[in-house]
């Protein structure tokens, strides 16, 4: 159950200048909360920062706009014009955080993102497509829970990812591969999803690869 998470602390990603980053960027398919999550891997620690991009129109005309509307005082949202994908803004971002960490990979949803992937990877970001079939997430999935459990995740402290924890359900095949899905159609698991594309494509790296994890 990822809903144990309960490691938050005030981190300050300057801290980490310099080392290895892997990103996970979960682009909202409509005019909606779109996550970007960086994992840094340091000293058999995981620490985890993450961002929240919403187009502007979202604050109005959207189930969610109240708790939008809070996050937005509470200075945790990116407010972006307009009704679209925040796309030049998360590549902006992304670029001026790769100023600070050296970004090896950077998993996306290829499926809508077209755009995006062609504007990211012009300027030099390193963007690999992730799948979002339950079978591509069943090792982070089960990877993130071992790690929570053994204390090695840290997470920075942000009130719309344990929202998106809270919201989370898994979802398993026969085979017993699992994957985090929503328990209800409207609420949001964007922060959790990126942290696991970001988990997912650092164990595709050939130093990751090889190893075995249980749960």
């Amino acid at each position: 159950d990822l809903t144990i998470i309960n490691q938050s602390n005030k981190l300050n990603i300057i801290n980490f200048q310099n080392y290895n980053c892997y990103v996970g960027v979960d682009l909202s398919a409509v005019s909606d909360l779109t996550a970007v999550s960086y994992l840094i891997d340091l000293d058999d620690k995981y620490y985890f920062f993450n961002y929240y991009y919403l187009p502007q129109s979202a604050l109005s005309d959207n189930s969610n706009a109240e708790l939008y509307k809070r996050w937005q005082r509470m200075g945790l949202l990116t407010i972006t014009e307009g009704n679209a994908l925040p796309i030049y803004y998360i590549t902006s971002d992304i670029m001026k955080m790769n100023n600070i960490l050296s970004i090896d990979a950077i998993a996306y949803d290829s499926w809508n993102s077209t755009q995006w992937a062609i504007d990211a990877t012009s300027k030099g970001l390193p963007l690999q497509p992730f799948s979002q079939a339950l079978g591509n997430f069943n090792r982070p999935t089960k990877e993130f829970e071992r790690l929570i459990l053994s204390g090695k995740i840290i997470i920075d402290d942000n009130e719309i990812t344990r929202y998106c924890f809270k919201n989370i359900a898994l979802k398993y095949d026969h085979n017993d591969n699992c994957k985090p899905i929503k328990q209800v159609r409207q609420n949001k698991i964007d922060g959790a999803i990126a942290m696991l594309q970001a988990l997912g494509i650092m164990l595709q790296q050939p130093q990751y690869s090889n190893q075995i994890f249980t749960v």
